[in-house]
């Protein structure tokens, strides 16, 4: 046979995927649009009987740890001794930590420890798994990494992910993680249309404004700096010093959009869509330079995908959680929130485990929490800029079939025009299938219409019914008569789910949260001021270097 009798696999998971969300009741795509369309027409027999169970972060054991902290004196960390030592504790087991210890491994150092607050390691990457599908609870995909993003193409590699030369321009990815067709859809004047970028109802001069913007944003995305860097890098520490991008971390993104006569308001909303969708925040609220980072700073290529395709899993970016967890595990201890950690040229680490104090000593710690914690647990640590986290609401929906397609068959990422969410994903929208009488879809709710300190308080006051409510009418707007098909809601409330970057966060607030204090070295994605894996892992892997570089030198001194 031929190279070209063959059948790829993008191309047979492509047209199976349009089978499965176009015709996975009926077999046929004509047959699925009829049923779906029928299920639009019905009358809601939405009851509120549903099961809803409200989960989430250990809030209650870090408030508890906050509260204990402060009625704790000085004796008590003296008196718990420390039982055994480790040349590296790292705080933390988000994607950070985890990478943190993946890299340290990776360079044979293995005198490490993990130490995770939780049960399950993962931060806003963590995941869950009922009968019907894996899905996650925070981070759900990655885009294609660029070719500056060399940490992430190597895991990718280790993972399968990336096969090949991962240090190709475009390498070539494994079809069954790219993010099968159709990628997204919004909803708009009563239909679903292909892609996010509004394009139904628009007036002449809305169209000639969008396309204005992506001309100008093309631009950006090339543009290079006088120090011959890439305007907009990522990770974020790789983009050009040059004074006249920097110059944009201090004015917002929307006066930016103002002075250039953006003013359509189908642009707007999707601009305002996309900053919420990585920022938790509204354009008028982050600067232009984060703003403009969002559209210009991705530039992954690869040799089987469009530009714009993604890396994704049932399980989202909790997939990675798990393949960095499984390589570190032997130095995991979860369920040990850290209590106190006591550091000069060493370090004393007190943590809890099974309701006992315990300390361990270390050379270095490597602090992968979020930094507003490490005041409250590194003593003598004040946080001189102090970074803004957006609060976030994410719901996991079983469904007893697939709602309807109302223009557009289902796509992984299905988003409203109308309201205040950002729609949802498909969780099992990866499933190689002909059939799919059940589904997962994730539920993504950034409170960005509030002050973050209102938004949390108002997060922590709503109950399972009021969310459960809010969210049966959103999803009826796009699909009315979908909550007769809800057999069950889970619910997680991140208060601090993502670092905002806000005016000067980016070139001058996070220049103030330093990578070491005494023996401690920092790492998380908010010293990047942008919430997403390729940070998060870059700063994970930082502090990893600079332990390995610091132990080196001390151990050449004697």
């Amino acid at each position: 046979m031929s190279n070209t009798d063959k059948l790829s696999r993008k191309l047979f998971l492509k047209n199976l995927a349009g089978l499965i969300m176009g015709g996975a009741m009926g077999g046929v795509v004509g047959g699925c649009l009829t049923a779906c369309n029928r299920l639009d027409r019905a009358n809601s027999t939405y009851s509120g009987k549903f099961p809803v169970k409200m989960l989430g972060p250990s809030m209650a054991v870090g408030h508890r740890l906050r509260d204990m902290l402060g009625r704790l004196n000085s004796s008590f960390y003296t008196e718990v001794k420390a039982d055994r030592f480790s040349k590296v504790v790292i705080v933390g087991g988000g994607i950070a930590g985890l990478s943190a210890g993946w890299w340290l491994q990776r360079n044979g150092f293995n005198d490490f420890t993990l130490l995770e607050l939780e049960a399950d390691c993962g931060g806003n990457s963590r995941s869950g798994k009922n009968k019907v599908s894996a899905y996650p609870w925070g981070a759900h995909y990655v885009p294609l990494p660029n070719l500056e993003s060399e940490y992430v193409r190597l895991l990718f590699a280790e993972l399968g992910i990336i096969e090949g030369d991962y240090t190709s321009p475009a390498p070539r990815y494994n079809d069954l993680h790219l993010c099968h067709d159709p990628q997204e859809r919004l909803f708009k004047d009563g239909q679903f249309q292909d892609g996010l970028v509004p394009r139904r109802g628009l007036k002449p001069e809305d169209s000639l404004e969008i396309k204005r913007f992506f001309e100008l944003v093309q631009t950006l995305r090339d543009a290079v700096g006088v120090d011959g860097r890439p305007a907009f890098a990522i990770p974020v520490d790789l983009s050009s010093q040059d004074p006249k991008f920097r110059e944009l971390d201090k004015i917002t993104f929307a006066q930016w959009l103002l002075q250039r006569d953006f003013s359509s308001k189908p642009l707007r909303w999707y601009i305002d869509y996309c900053c919420r969708d990585d920022y938790g925040a509204l354009s008028a609220n982050i600067s232009a330079w984060a703003g403009l980072h969002y559209f210009a700073g991705r530039r992954g290529r690869a040799a089987n995908a469009e530009t714009n395709s993604v890396v994704t899993f049932p399980s989202g970016n909790g997939y990675l959680v798990q393949q960095l967890r499984e390589k570190i595990k032997a130095h995991i201890i979860e369920s040990a929130p850290v209590l106190r950690i006591l550091s000069d040229k060493r370090s004393k680490v007190i943590y809890e485990q099974g309701g006992e104090s315990k300390a361990m000593e270390a050379e270095a710690v490597v602090f992968a929490a979020p930094r507003f914690i490490a005041p409250y647990i590194v003593a003598d640590y004040k946080l001189e800029s102090k970074p803004e986290y957006a609060p976030w609401l994410v719901a996991n929906l079983t469904l007893s079939g697939v709602p309807g397609s109302r223009g557009t068959p289902l796509a992984w990422d299905n988003v409203s025009y109308y309201g205040d969410s950002l729609g949802y994903v498909v969780a099992n929208h990866q499933d190689i299938t002909t059939r799919r009488s059940s589904i997962v879809i994730t539920y993504y709710r950034p409170l960005a219409q509030m002050p973050p300190v209102q938004a949390r308080r108002f997060l922590k006051a709503q109950g399972e019914d009021f969310w459960r409510d809010e969210i049966v009418k959103d999803l009826e707007t796009m699909h009315p008569g979908i909550a007769a098909l809800i057999t069950s809601m889970e619910l997680w409330p991140w208060g601090h789910g993502m670092v905002s970057p806000s005016i000067g966060y980016i070139w001058t607030a996070r220049q103030k949260l330093e990578r070491r204090f005494k023996s401690i070295v920092f790492a998380h994605s908010d010293m990047s001021g942008i919430s997403n894996f390729e940070e998060a892992q870059y700063q994970g892997i930082m502090a990893a270097e600079s332990v390995i570089s610091s132990c080196s030198a001390a151990k050449e001194s004697t």
